[in-house]
């Protein structure tokens, strides 16, 4: 049988919609089963939470929320990661670590936490904001509580000779100096600070780990636990590490084959050598306020 030109033409047409319709299902398929289906942002928090900057690290609580900020923005991340070894730090600092946390998974994006060495106190308090949170048996979390502490230099000036006059427009302005004793009063304007910072701690945790705020309360009374141990009290979700993190946020944001991990960092423009050398010529002058700090 001879078939005609037009005959040609719509067999030619009919093959080449078939071989593009084909190619197009090869391809999707290798690319949901071998290669990246799938971005995962990653951010590691090291070291004391902080509003200033680290000596031996450009990183400052300002320059994490950056990080934090930019994963929530970028429309490749499917999921978060956010790797944790810290001791904790500044209370206002990892409240607002967490309240930013608390955002991104609320925003529809999967975040899950993965504990180092120590997660404890204000490193565990962003840790709670988590959709999930993973511990190594031997890492050490927990420690929710609120300390404050104030030095006393009034007689060491006295025994060198140092006579400091401090004038003040307010009663309470110059509670906490170092140059004197707290006095009655000002021990229960500071405890009643104590006490509030706490009661926001234990309502957070509670909201973020779903718990009965009872429980909470039982747990915050600033003692450490073992990953294990923080496993019991509900405080985590499961043991293990980093791996295992990066696997459930595959799971919680339905990606299918290999994810690809964007790693979130910045970087210090300075040496080693100017940072010690800008911590030693700037060294600012703390007032009173300045040098009270609540600590998680």
């Amino acid at each position: 049988m001879v078939l005609n030109g037009k005959k040609l033409v719509i067999i030619f047409i009919v093959l080449s919609i078939l071989a593009i319709v084909l190619r197009i299902t090869l391809v999707g398929n290798m690319n949901t089963e071998f290669g990246v289906s799938g971005t995962i942002g990653l951010i590691h928090v090291n070291g004391t939470i902080s509003e200033q900057r680290s000596v031996l690290s450009s990183r400052s609580t300002g320059s994490y929320l950056d990080l934090f900020r930019a994963a929530k923005k970028d429309d490749q991340i499917r999921a978060l990661v956010i790797r944790v070894n810290s001791p904790g730090g500044s209370a206002a600092a990892s409240q607002e670590l967490y309240h930013l946390v608390k955002s991104i998974s609320e925003s529809g994006i999967p975040v899950v936490v993965s504990m180092g060495d120590i997660a404890a106190s204000g490193a565990y308090y962003l840790a709670s904001a988590a959709d999930y949170v993973f511990a190594n048996g031997s890492t050490m979390t927990g420690s929710i509580g609120v300390i404050m502490e104030f030095t006393n230099y009034q007689e060491l000036y006295e025994k060198i000779g140092i006579n400091v006059e401090v004038l003040t427009a307010g009663d309470l302005k110059d509670a906490g100096h170092p140059t004197k004793p707290l006095s009655e009063f000002e021990h229960e304007v500071f405890s009643e600070l104590l006490h509030d910072s706490w009661d926001q701690f234990v309502s957070d945790i509670a909201a973020g780990r779903n718990l009965p705020r009872e429980k909470v309360e039982e747990l915050a009374d600033g003692r450490i636990f073992t990953g294990r141990q923080a496993l019991e009290h509900g405080l985590v979700d499961e043991l293990g590490g980093i791996d295992n993190a990066i696997e459930k946020a595959k799971e919680l944001a339905n990606i299918r084959g290999k994810a690809k991990i964007k790693n979130y960092q910045q970087q210090s423009n300075l040496s080693l050598l100017e940072m010690l050398l800008f911590s030693i010529i700037d060294i600012p002058r703390l007032t009173p306020e300045q040098s009270i700090r609540l600590v998680y």
